[in-house]
């Protein structure tokens, strides 16, 4: 994890006015209006010019952006980190299940075994500024409200589904305000809450972004020791796809690796039809910690079989 101590920065004086959210905002303003001034920066942030120097000193710090004589930019790293990010945000029109005409959704990956009964998702969204949210899970398939497991309209199901690419396990939290910057920030501010149950405050906004190039790095190691076997490695959050000693496809997911991460089992069987490798033997690993899987890792057998019935055979010597 990238380190966002930022006492670093503003040392040891008052609590800075910026918030988790204006971090995460910084990326995407910059990537998408950069090159980018200060005051511009801190106008689309709507913080103070020393706020947004605090923020822009951090993200020089930690090598993510990089100063021109035009404005700031995204580093290649300050762009990776956020092409890996694996929270979608979206502006929505549900008005039938939100309180505000003005909605923005956000889908949190892998984290609805934390989800409750929203109520937590819906304080932290008016400790931000929204009207409120309405928090929603991915269970056996449907589109559900948590505690109660009733289902969405069809409607409603529809209109998500055509908006993300949903998985088991998804949350959905939807900011309500009457302007799409106060949707946004409490959507965003009860997400990366939600976040802060599975890392630290302060990692919470690079775990968002982060999290693909740890896999990646323990992925392509394997992948080489395998001697380049294709190879899948998924946690909650993120995966990836491996091939020739590279990744060749991110935020990657397979049945049998949803199989291995949600039965707690090795999972061997030839990969279904309709999928890339359509027939050749796979298996899939789930990593625990205590009782939770943490990530799966899937091994793509080209050999068909010979690789693991040499393994097998070496095990019974």
């Amino acid at each position: 994890m990238v380190d966002l101590d930022f006492k670093i920065c503003h040392g040891e004086g008052p609590a800075p006015k910026y918030s988790y959210y204006h971090i995460w905002k910084a990326y995407n303003v910059i990537n998408d209006y950069g090159p980018i001034g200060r005051k511009k920066l801190s106008t689309h942030l709507r913080l103070g010019e020393g706020s947004t120097r605090t923020i822009l000193c951090k993200m020089i710090q930690e090598g993510t952006v990089e100063i021109t004589k035009t404005g700031a930019i995204l580093t290649e790293r300050g762009l990776k980190l956020l092409r890996n990010s694996t929270i979608d945000v979206r502006p929505v029109d549900l008005r039938a299940i939100t309180i505000a005409k003005i909605n923005c959704a956000i889908r949190v990956p892998g984290h609805a075994h934390l989800v409750k009964s929203g109520c937590e998702q819906r304080d932290q969204a008016v400790k931000a500024g929204a009207f409120g949210a309405t928090t929603l899970l991915v269970k056996n398939g449907a589109i559900i409200l948590p505690e109660i497991d009733l289902n969405v309209s069809d409607d409603v199901d529809e209109a998500l589904r055509n908006t993300f690419d949903l998985m088991e396990g998804d949350v959905i939290i939807i900011g309500s305000a009457m302007s799409y910057e106060s949707a946004e920030r409490g959507a965003v501010a009860a997400a990366l809450n939600l976040m802060e149950k599975t890392a630290g405050t302060e990692e919470a906004v690079m775990s968002i972004l982060e999290s693909n190039s740890d896999l990646e790095s323990l992925g392509i190691a394997i992948h080489e020791l395998l001697g380049r076997l294709p190879l899948a490695i998924r946690s909650k959050n993120c995966g990836v796809l491996i091939e020739d000693g590279s990744v060749v496809e991110r935020n990657f997911d397979g049945p049998i690796l949803q199989e291995a991460f949600h039965k707690k089992v090795v999972v061997r069987r030839n990969s279904p039809q309709g999928t890339a490798f359509h027939g050749i033997p796979i298996v899939a690993v789930p990593i625990t910690r205590g009782d939770d899987v943490v990530a799966v890792i899937g091994v793509v057998d080209i050999t068909k079989g010979a690789l693991f019935d040499l393994i097998t055979r070496a095990q019974q010597i």
